[in-house]
């Protein structure tokens, strides 16, 4: 076994091992909030919709909590902690997955853990005119959908969290006067008292505070028989005679008048016993001082594995992650931002940010890990503005700034939560890159809403560079991601096959672009750059522009990742076609790691990959950051790519071998897809039957600096997938095998000796070569296809089940399935050849219909294969 085998089934052992290992709670103990949502609807006396979808959950010792609603700047609710539980149910993704990285949420959301002690409506909860607390003015959505995003900006606006000491002080505004608000708890065994206490700057308009109702739950009728009852109460007082308290239309109000200076006041929320008494409150304390010393003072040192991974004349070095560390925090690395040439910022799923200092070094063994911030809510994506870390949070863009210098993030800024963030537990804002004009684009996934939700859900937003607004760009993605080029703004995207996307796709996007997810009859269906193939990459993520001229022939190249399998592919954009178009080339390299975002190194001479598992993959690791570098060593793919009316053109960045640049060395197929509301689709030739149509080859010619092929195609047509593959040699001798991927949209011609031919005859059109897929039936054939075509990705042949969307295979063949329509079927083979070509036909009972069509994709035999390999694991 060589030393890259060994280095590489390490690096999966430790990644493995790392969830036996001891973990801290998802919420860390002594940190001061979380964002979160939280969904206090239906909960006993709880008013209707009580649903904080930006939520922040600020713990008050450890058996109280108080939910936050930033949208709305109002007190969501108080409750009580039952013991050993956590401040919420676990049950949105992040949280969920936390102990069991595969492990999915559904819909349910996040709720307290323990009585409710306080709850309040769905309004806002401060105002300049007392009028506005009674109504929720926001803007609401098609569906109900309670994802309805901030007050209107001339009403007030959340500003972010500071941290002092041990607290964690919202800021925010009611009209144009800034709010400083922080939370204390003292507790007896006759009473407790939470305070709001409250920060107010000098201001011309009164200032009213939402409270709730009368005793929130009762009116003042029922107030002695509860007190009866079951010994409680609960009430409101004041501190200061400048904060009155009243009421309007049923509600208790605290107002307070202008004041010409700062005040600070208190409001106290009081749960008593019978024997209640009014002590008179203190005065509001001081917000304090910072923390005497670091909250974590620990720096960690990980290995870097140089030399993990050799391909294609790049080379892999591993970043280890530091899982072991002081606080037990899972670090399932989501993106990685940097800072400058040596240090970069790498955020976590759970809600932290990582300081790496040592990356500026490519020889460097080892690095340097620094906690920055935590408590951000499923962030997955982070970018540097103007030298600051931004992060792509549900709460919105949040921006992180050390301003007592200590090392570690105190004022977590809401720069922009113009985006409006769905109530789904399953809607992320998935990707974030920051345009040359400093605005921000975010795309956020559409998958669970069908196309619905917010208008942000599956869409592509802009947001200005001041963060005060957000515009759809483009809408109708399913999972889409979004990359802008740094210096011209070209701005692509990408998206996974699903149910209206019939494959893996990459587009160029342009405002208005609408790309069909979840409509039957969109009113403008984008055409993509190019069409990926499912059998080549099975889940799109995000892309990177090598703008680094070390990179060689690959600068200024578009990289595009896959979550799915972990493969680099290169995108090579055709934007002189009448419709601009791309080709795909595969890269023949594995990064062994679930991809989800890429960085380029500010010196442009590598690039830092970062993904982690939850959904199924066929990488090897379950999460994992990388170095991708050039290593010197030639090239051996395709490194560019395009069609035109007579065939296509493939570039080298070396010599070829004139002897074996020969049509009989090119294989070429077309097909087409059908986009439809069923997942993904099959593969149909040009008369609209299942399959693909070989295309004969005329002449391969060579370029006069032999660095180039014209594969003349004299059938050529326009199609949605043209598969050439090629296999010449060097002149070195080294061998170039590969395929490359085209969409052509329309045909245009190219001025064929400007590009390096001057010596093609295009009369010559016979066919000099065709290719058809044929081979006999077997077991053997079988169990390769099932590697070769992701099978096993989603299927078991041992019969465990974690982290498969499909059932397993151990076993399968002759057994009874029970079906999501009540159902038994016996999976005999005719069975079997049907779920292969209609899986949405019958799905078995406790799965999801996810599975594409392989109809085209397969042959007879290929599809017989995969059945008796099926029968052979008993």
């Amino acid at each position: 076994m060589n030393k890259i085998l060994i280095a590489l089934l390490c690096f999966g052992l430790c990644v493995a091992s790392s969830a036996q290992k001891p973990l801290g709670p998802f919420f860390e103990l002594g940190f001061p909030f979380y964002q979160t949502q939280v969904d206090l609807t239906n909960i006993a006396d709880s008013p209707a919709d009580n649903f904080a979808v930006r939520g922040i959950v600020l713990p008050l010792g450890p058996e109280h909590v108080i939910a936050f609603d930033q949208d709305l700047l109002r007190v969501a609710g108080i409750w009580r902690v039952s013991p050993g539980e956590s401040l919420v149910t676990l049950v949105n993704m992040a949280q969920t997955s936390y102990s069991v990285p595969n492990r999915k949420c559904g819909p349910n959301h996040s709720k307290p853990t323990g009585d409710v002690l306080f709850a309040s409506e769905l309004k806002p909860g401060v105002a300049t005119d007392v009028r506005q607390l009674a109504t929720d003015p926001r803007r609401p959505n098609v569906n109900k959908d309670l994802g309805r995003g901030p007050l209107p900006f001339q009403d007030g606006r959340f500003e972010g969290i500071e941290i002092i000491g041990e607290k964690a002080v919202l800021t925010y505004r009611a009209g144009q006067t800034l709010i400083r608000e922080w939370h204390e708890i003292k507790a007896t065994p006759e009473q407790t008292v939470i305070f709001r206490h409250l920060e107010i700057a000098p201001h011309t308009e009164p200032v009213h505070f939402s409270c709730g109702a009368f005793d929130w739950k009762l009116d003042h009728r029922q107030r002695a028989a509860r007190k009866a009852q079951n010994g409680e109460l609960l009430s409101i007082r004041t501190n200061s005679d400048s904060l009155i308290l009243g009421t309007d239309s049923g509600a208790l109000v605290a107002s307070f008048a202008p004041q010409t200076e700062l005040r600070r006041v208190s409001l106290a929320l009081e749960i008593s016993g019978r024997q209640k008494k009014d002590v008179p409150l203190a005065a509001t304390p001081p917000l304090g001082d910072k923390r005497a010393s670091r909250r974590w003072p620990v720096s960690l040192n990980t290995e870097v594995a140089l030399n993990q991974v050799k391909a294609n004349g790049l080379v892999l070095d591993r970043v280890v992650l530091p899982e072991t560390n002081p606080w037990g925090r899972r670090v399932r690395s989501a993106d990685i931002g940097f800072l400058n040439a040596d240090r970069a910022a790498l955020v976590t799923y759970d809600g932290d940010v990582w300081f790496i200092d040592g990356l500026g070094d490519p020889s460097r063994a080892t690095v340097r890990w620094s906690r920055f911030a935590s408590g951000l809510h499923e962030s997955l994506a982070i970018a540097i503005a103007n030298g600051v870390v931004q992060v792509a949070t549900k709460n919105g863009l949040v921006r992180l700034y050390d301003r007592d210098g200590d090392g570690e993030a105190d004022w977590y800024e809401n720069f922009s939560d113009a985006m409006r963030q769905s109530q789904s537990t399953r809607s992320f804002p998935l990707d974030m890159d920051i345009g040359p004009d400093g605005s921000t684009y975010v795309s956020a996934g559409g998958i669970a809403l069908g196309g619905g939700g917010t208008p942000f859900g599956g869409g592509v937003a802009r947001v200005s560079s001041d963060g005060r607004t957000a515009e759809l760009v483009s809408q109708g993605g399913r999972e889409p991601y979004v990359t802008v080029h740094p210096t011209t703004g070209f701005i692509t995207g990408t998206d996974q096959q699903g149910n209206y996307i019939p494959s893996s796709v990459c587009y160029s996007i342009r405002p208005g672009d609408h790309f069909g997810f979840g409509v039957e009859q969109p009113p403008k269906l984008t055409p993509p750059l190019a069409w990926i193939p499912h059998t080549e990459d099975n889940s799109s993520a995000s892309h990177v522009w090598l703008t680094g001229e070390q990179f060689g022939k690959f600068n200024e190249k578009l990289l595009h990742l896959s979550y799915g399998n972990g493969g680099l592919f290169l995108i090579c954009p055709d934007l002189a076609a009448p419709i601009p178009q791309a080709a795909v080339i595969p890269l023949g390299f594995d990064t062994r790691v679930p991809l989800l975002q890429g960085r380029m190194h500010p010196n442009g001479g590598s690039i830092f990959l970062t993904g982690f598992k939850i959904y199924d993959s066929r990488a090897f690791n379950q999460w994992g950051l990388a170095r991708v570098r050039p290593s010197g060593a030639p090239i051996t793919s395709a490194v560019n790519a395009r069609s035109c009316a007579e065939g296509v053109i493939l570039e080298f960045a070396t010599p070829l071998e004139p002897e074996s640049v020969k049509p009989e060395q090119i294989i070429a197929q077309a097909w087409n897809y059908k986009r439809s509301g069923t997942y993904g689709s099959g593969r149909y030739r040009k008369d609209g039957s299942a399959g693909m149509d070989p295309l004969g080859v005329s002449q391969t010619v060579l370029s006069e600096d032999r660095r180039a092929v014209f594969v003349h195609l004299p059938d050529t047509s326009a199609t949605m997938q043209l598969e050439v593959r090629h296999s010449f040699k060097f002149e070195n001798g080294q061998t170039s095998e590969g395929a490359t991927y085209f969409t052509i949209h329309q045909l245009h011609k190219i001025d064929l000796p400007s590009a390096g031919f001057t010596n093609v005859d295009l009369s010559k059109t016979s066919v000099v070569a065709t290719h058809r897929i044929e081979g006999p039936a077997s077991a053997e054939l079988g169990e390769k296809l099932s590697v070769a075509m992701g099978c096993i990705a989603c299927h078991s042949v041992d019969g465990s089940r974690e982290g498969r969307t499909g059932p397993t295979w151990k076993g399968l063949f002759g057994s009874d399935r029970a079906l999501t329509d009540g159902s038994i079927e016996s999976a005999n083979e005719f069975y079997l050849r049907d779920s292969i070509l209609n899986p949405q036909k019958k799905v078995v009972k406790g799965y999801e219909p996810a599975m594409a069509s392989y109809k085209g994709v397969l042959t007879s035999e290929q599809i017989e294969s995969l059945i008796l390999y099926i029968r052979t694991l008993k």
